[in-house]
């Protein structure tokens, strides 16, 4: 499939399914693009890029960093439908909580299951949604 071809499909499933990424998008001279979309905390974005007719997908950390992401190769249009599935699913797991960004006590940033991460200690999570505090962390300021 040409480069062209994949990311005018991949687009029409952003389109379809994620508006958000959409008003972001940056074409590249080859036809391929990159998008991003800023979580409600603010705190980091999921980006996508679609080089080299393959989806990549991954967060940005608050420091900007776009090393956390994974590559999904689409070798054909038979593919695509795969590709767009693990897409989708990435995203919401991020968005639903079952993926959370955490920072360990050297500073640097990784992407874990939201179960996990209870077992990590001297960690910050980060959420898609914004963290309120709860009651209990009320009375303890």
């Amino acid at each position: 499939m040409e480069q062209r071809e994949f990311s005018k499909l991949t687009l029409k499933f952003l389109e379809g399914n994620y508006p958000q990424f959409v008003q972001t998008i940056k074409f590249q001279d080859d036809g391929s693009f990159d998008c991003d979309w800023k979580s409600e905390s603010g705190i980091f974005s999921i980006w996508i890029a679609t080089y080299n007719t393959e989806i990549t997908i991954g967060i940005e950390d608050p420091n900007g960093k776009t090393d956390i992401h994974r590559h999904n190769p689409c070798y054909g249009l038979d593919d695509l439908g795969a590709c767009v599935a693990e897409l989708s699913s990435f995203i919401e797991n991020i968005k639903a909580g079952n993926l959370v960004l955490y920072q360990d006590g050297d500073g640097k940033y990784n992407l874990i299951k939201s179960f996990e991460f209870e077992n990590l200690d001297n960690c910050k999570k980060f959420s898609w949604k914004i963290n309120h505090p709860s009651s209990s962390e009320k009375e303890g300021s």
